[in-house]
């Protein structure tokens, strides 16, 4: 008996003998069927990461210097140094605003801004009493759904917040000379394994695959978001994100606000990232792993900026005893509620 082959469509070819302009596809196979809930970020570049899309903000706007926070990624301080930028840094204070800027900028220089968890944007708007905007690009990488505020730039990082398996967007101001990068970005599909794994699996399954994707994007050229990345950012319904994400945010800070060392001036069009909880004179790294014993998983922003820290300084004993704890849009109320009792019992 022979094999039976499988039928696939012919494809169309045109006098040249290569594949035309592809039209939209009709019939054939089904894909995933994924919803379309339209442009969330119009008026952005959509680039393959956020650290990309910093990177490309860096290399257009063309300062000789940049003053960046002591407390932030190695990516981001990567990304600068292959744009060809001269990196200094800055403390913060304990509301993670700067400290010891000068009262002007010299012209040459840029600031960068981590609005941290998106519960930095009152810094922002202080920070503009005393910067150009020309000066100042925002890395909203946590927190998507921040305004620009008129900066030179700002980059913002989707995949912090919802299911992608990469992706960076660049909003730029008119005066910034921003150029799409010719080369389109084609890794999604291998970064997609650790999505398929939770999915299919678990979190802990699928990590070793998350924190492989994750570093794939390291050393990377600034390119443009693929193709799957791309319509994946059109089926996330990010109102719906949004909205939880305040919700949760909310009720965890009545439940554990009085034992938060931690204070920002609230906005209520935030949108955070995740629940900072500092308690001061604790181990955090215990309570991540007791925590995590239960399922219950916090990341540590960031490991690799304690070499920059100063013995004493608000970013050490921030990165030691804080606790970021998760209030994304996968969680019901029932679960917040469950991870502040286990934090409430751990403190007790």
């Amino acid at each position: 008996m022979t094999a039976r082959t499988a039928w696939q469509p012919p494809v169309p070819r045109g006098e040249s003998g290569e594949p035309p302009q592809a039209s939209p596809e009709i019939g054939g196979y089904f894909g995933l069927d994924l919803p379309d809930h339209g442009d969330f970020f119009p008026g952005t570049h959509a680039l393959q990461s956020g650290r990309s899309a910093l990177e490309a903000a860096f290399r257009s706007a063309g300062y000789a210097k940049a003053r960046l926070p002591a407390y932030v990624c190695d990516t981001v301080i990567a990304a600068a140094e292959r744009a060809g930028v001269q990196v200094e840094f800055y403390p913060v204070d304990g509301s993670l605003y700067p400290v010891d800027l000068p009262k002007r900028l010299p012209a040459d220089t840029l600031l960068l801004y981590v609005n941290y968890f998106d519960l930095g944007r009152a810094n922002i708007q202080r920070l503009l009493q005393h910067i150009p905007p020309q000066q100042l690009i925002i890395d909203n990488c946590q927190a998507a759904f921040a305004p620009h505020y008129d900066a030179l730039a700002a980059v913002y990082s989707p995949r912090k917040f919802a299911g992608m398996p990469d992706g960076g967007l660049l909003r730029a101001h008119p005066t910034l000379a921003f150029e799409a990068p010719a080369q389109q970005d084609e890794g999604s599909f291998e970064r997609m394994r650790s999505l398929l794994k939770r999915s299919s699996e678990s979190a802990r399954a699928g990590y070793a695959a998350f924190d492989a994707a994750r570093r794939s994007l390291n050393d990377l050229p600034p390119q443009r978001m693929s193709h799957l990345s791309a319509r994946l950012l059109r089926a996330i319904d990010w109102h719906e994100v949004r909205r939880r994400r305040q919700g949760h945010f909310s009720t965890m800070h009545e439940r554990l606000g009085a034992l938060n060392g931690f204070s920002w001036t609230q906005d209520r069009a935030a949108v955070p990232l995740c629940y900072p909880l500092l308690c001061p004179g604790r181990d955090a790294q215990r309570w991540r792993e007791e925590l995590a014993s239960l399922n219950i998983f916090t990341p540590l922003y960031w490991p690799d900026a304690k070499k920059r820290a100063l013995a004493g300084s608000f970013e050490a004993r921030f990165m030691h005893s804080t606790l970021f704890l998760p209030i994304d849009q996968r969680m019901d109320e029932t679960q917040v509620h469950q991870v502040c009792d286990r934090v409430l019992a751990l403190a007790s």
